[in-house]
């Protein structure tokens, strides 16, 4: 039976470890990075209060929802008519939708579908707010920035390792699930010599570069529990 390692932050992976019930698998939850907040800076509180004054606003996970919205509900109790809400997928999406915000967001999840979508097909002279944890990747800022918009982030939360973990109870054969380059580099290193004997199932092809050394890494079509779900059936 194929041990297979859910390794999102603590509470992401019950939906996909749902997802696999009934599969020949051993499901283990294994957190590789932990989530945590930050202090709101004067910067981060100009950008808050102004949300009315951007043209669109870019959710990039759904923990970016997670800590954002609290801090923007204690500013905006009924939601400007403006700006434009978008989702990086329909798990972010669905994360708004719970604090009454409907926003659009591509097929397939990911930065790369975003840019695709009409609303920021034509961004020159436009105001885009990405709401993000600290760091991450640069492709929106980057793109949107040569479309002529005016980028800026609203950074809510920060990533750590998740530390004292004992990884000598995983098998070998068994597949990770990997769906940011901060766990690829704990899970890295936690295994270390023993790299050669784990498969990997990564959320990008970003990831899968950095991926070296495994056994086997495949490459899923995007970061949501279906599109993991269907990578990790290739294992089995």
């Amino acid at each position: 039976m194929t041990t297979i390692l859910l390794t999102r932050p603590e509470g992401e992976n019950e939906s996909l470890a749902a997802l696999l019930v009934g599969h020949e698998a051993d499901i283990m939850i294994r957190p590789l990075i932990e989530l945590s907040a930050i202090k709101v800076t004067p910067e981060a509180k100009q950008h808050v209060m102004n949300i009315d004054q951007q043209d669109v606003v870019i959710f990039v996970s759904k923990s970016s929802v997670r800590y954002a919205l609290p801090l923007l509900e204690n500013y905006w109790p009924q939601w400007p008519l403006a700006p434009r809400w978008l989702a990086v997928g329909p798990g972010t999406a669905g994360a708004l939708a719970e604090f009454g915000i409907q926003a659009a967001y591509p097929r397939i999840a990911g930065g790369e579908g975003l840019l695709e979508l009409p609303a920021l097909r034509v961004v020159s002279g436009g105001k885009v707010l990405i709401v993000r944890g600290v760091g991450g990747r640069e492709l929106l800022a980057r793109e949107l920035t040569r479309r002529g918009a005016e980028v800026t982030y609203l950074e809510v939360y920060q990533r750590s390792p998740v530390a004292g973990a004992d990884w000598t109870d995983i098998p070998p054969g068994s597949v990770a699930v990997l769906t940011s380059l901060e766990a690829l580099v704990n899970l890295t290193s936690q295994l270390g010599d023993d790299i050669y004997q784990y498969r990997v199932v990564v959320a990008s092809s970003r990831i899968a570069t950095e991926a070296n050394g495994f056994v086997q890494t495949i490459i899923a079509a995007g970061a949501s529990d279906q599109a993991l779900y269907d990578a990790i059936l290739g294992c089995l």
